[in-house]
């Protein structure tokens, strides 16, 4: 089992569901989620993974999957290359970054 499949494994088991603008953000469990990547609705989080680094490299720290209002989405958390921690919340369906927010500062992307 790869490291970040064990990492949302276990947010996944142990998060608590909590209430944002007034609608309800789904937890899931395990093989719901591989069920979601199987049926081609969610990227699988090691895809999102290999996306990101070309906009914001750096080490998972940790990662929530959820669903609200009908999208899913990741809920990332990475230690970049300076040590900072950088919170991003992706399209789970496509990887991306949503378009209508600027990148925090402490991304970069990843260098060959």
């Amino acid at each position: 089992m790869t490291r970040a499949l064990f990492i949302i494994l276990f947010t996944l088991a142990t998060y608590t569901p909590v209430f944002a603008h007034s609608s309800p953000l789904i937890k899931l469990e395990h093989y719901q989620a591989k069920h979601l990547v199987s049926a081609g609705k969610i990227l699988s989080l090691d895809v999102t993974l290999s996306k990101i680094k070309y906009f914001c490299y750096g080490k998972l720290i940790d990662a929530h999957l959820y669903q609200e209002q009908g999208k899913w989405r990741y809920d990332l958390q990475i230690k970049a290359l300076r040590d900072q921690i950088i919170n991003l919340s992706l399209d789970a369906s496509t990887g991306q970054f949503n378009p209508n927010k600027s990148l925090p500062s402490g991304c970069s992307a990843f260098e060959d």
